[in-house]
């Protein structure tokens, strides 16, 4: 916040516009993710950030036998820009959320003038982009949005090559990273001129082993038993287990909503357990009214009627199955 106010004030009181823009190589680097929250839709990571800057009037003659760089704490750092009035090439991380902490931010300085700043982090990023429509074997998009305080007339990001990017071991189990790329671009969140914006943006996908091991898999073989129990001739026993299958699939249902948010769309995975829900309901009122037929003495319709419900359960799944295909994936 400090940084802010006094890159604004400066903005204000401070008059030694530069002819030409000053160039501004930044870089940024993520070397773990250590959290990503679908319900809150935002993701919490430990990175990197690095601007070189080249300012000549922070040059300065080193004397014999003194280091060819000096280094700051940014704190000194900016008051070393106040008392010369030059402004600092500041910038902030447009969809954080939340706090920053920082493990170290330091300066260093060289004779030249050339100003390096690096800063080693720990915060929260919005992911806005997240679409799960096809959960759980989506694709999402996460980024990171640095952008410059001041227009571009005065400060231009360049990209600092060789230094952005995602580290080897990042720490999350549950997704993996596809592609990585670094842009520029600009925005006008601060200024009635263009600023510019450095954007680190990922994509990546799930690891399935979760979801087929604990969910698909199971519902698989719950329906493939549903189907062996149209043999049984007990239609008391047979309404008894799609009753239970019915609480099984309302089981699964709480488990994958207390991962995602309350979305106005239909996903995957929402569909396939609403089809399971539908066809158990209509084994478990089949049943019942093939029961109610041998109660009342018609067992001879009950049979042929029997039979006709052996073909048609899983050729109910398979066209679902076609349907969902055709929706989600066509």
């Amino acid at each position: 916040m400090k940084i802010l106010i006094f890159c604004l004030l400066s903005a204000i009181s401070w008059s030694n516009f530069a002819a030409e823009p000053s160039d501004v190589f930044i870089g940024l680097k993520i070397d773990q993710i250590t959290n990503i929250d679908q319900k809150e839709e935002n993701f919490s990571v430990v990175g990197n950030l690095r601007v070189d800057w080249h300012q000549p009037l922070l040059a300065f003659e080193r004397e014999p036998g003194m280091p060819r760089h000096r280094t700051y704490t940014l704190a000194t750092f900016l008051k070393l820009l106040e008392e010369k009035q030059i402004r600092w090439p500041a910038s902030i991380y447009h969809n954080q959320q939340g706090r920053m902490d920082f493990q170290n931010r330091l300066i260093s300085l060289a004779e030249d003038g050339t100003v390096l700043y690096l800063a080693r982090f720990t915060s929260t990023f919005q992911a806005p982009m997240f679409d799960f429509r096809m959960f759980p074997f989506d694709k999402q998009l996460f980024f990171i949005h640095v952008d410059s305080i001041f227009p571009e007339r005065l400060f231009k990001f360049k990209q600092m090559e060789g230094f952005s990017g995602i580290g080897d071991q990042l720490g999350e189990e549950e997704w993996v990273i596809t592609d990585v790329n670094t842009r520029l671009t600009t925005h006008n969140e601060f200024n009635k001129g263009e600023a510019s914006r450095f954007v680190l943006e990922f994509h990546a996908e799930r690891h399935l082993n979760y979801y087929l091991m604990r969910i698909l898999i199971p519902a698989l073989l719950i329906i493939t038993v549903s189907w062996f129990t149209f043999f049984l001739q007990d239609y008391t026993k047979r309404i008894d287990l799609a009753g239970g299958n019915l609480l099984l699939f309302i089981a699964f249902n709480f488990t994958i909503s207390g991962d995602l948010p309350r979305l106005g769309y239909i996903t995957l995975m929402d569909a396939f357990l609403a089809g399971t829900f539908i066809i158990t309901v209509l084994v478990v009122l089949g049943n019942v009214w093939l029961r109610r037929l041998e109660n009342h003495g018609r067992h001879e319709l009950a049979r042929k009627l029997d039979i006709y419900a052996i073909t048609s359960y899983p050729l109910a799944y398979l066209l679902g199955a076609l349907i969902l295909w055709i929706h989600f994936f066509w």
